[in-house]
């Protein structure tokens, strides 16, 4: 399975669109989920298998990226502190009795959404409500810290909970 630069991931539903086609009938005729190229179109270059990206590449005439020869880690290097304190709202609270991060449900298990406006408004070091070092990296697999509970590279949740 590739994992495609999320920039070329977003490309195609800038392609989609300028189709007119909904994601329900572009996974259908492509033979996918419409949340595998939802989560696709968002930048998660391994949420579809070769064949189907080489029919998306056909059907909106791109090319994929070209390997390069060096050997590319799977996941981006941890950033400088002092870049990372430029990005605002890329991290999380790790601490699970935080009251910033917020319970929810799904079929259930409890998971504990980060939200990030709350725990980190001006892209500080610390969580603005305990006062916590922010993560800005998946403590299961080191990659990028996105929106959500969840990590899409590994599907472990941001936030430990200790009740499960």
């Amino acid at each position: 399975m590739t994992n495609l630069d999320p920039e070329f991931c977003r490309k195609f539903k800038e392609a989609r669109r300028n189709a007119a086609l909904s994601q329900s009938m572009l996974a259908k005729e492509v033979g996918c989920k419409q949340s595998a190229l939802s989560m696709f179109e968002q930048g998660d270059g391994t949420k579809l298998n070769d064949g189907v990206i080489a029919k998306l590449c056909r059907k909106f005439n791109m090319e994929l990226p070209k390997e390069e020869k060096e050997d590319k880690p799977a996941v981006a290097a941890p950033r400088p502190a002092a870049a990372l304190r430029a990005l605002p709202h890329s991290a999380f609270c790790p601490n699970a009795l935080c009251p910033s991060n917020l319970s929810y449900f799904v079929d259930g298990r409890r998971f504990l959404k980060p939200d990030r406006a709350a725990q980190d408004p001006a892209g500080g070091l610390y969580c603005a409500v305990c006062g916590e070092l922010l993560e800005r990296h998946c403590p299961s697999c080191g990659a990028p810290v996105h929106d959500g509970a969840v990590c899409t590279f590994c599907g472990e949740p941001y936030v430990a909970v200790a009740d499960q």
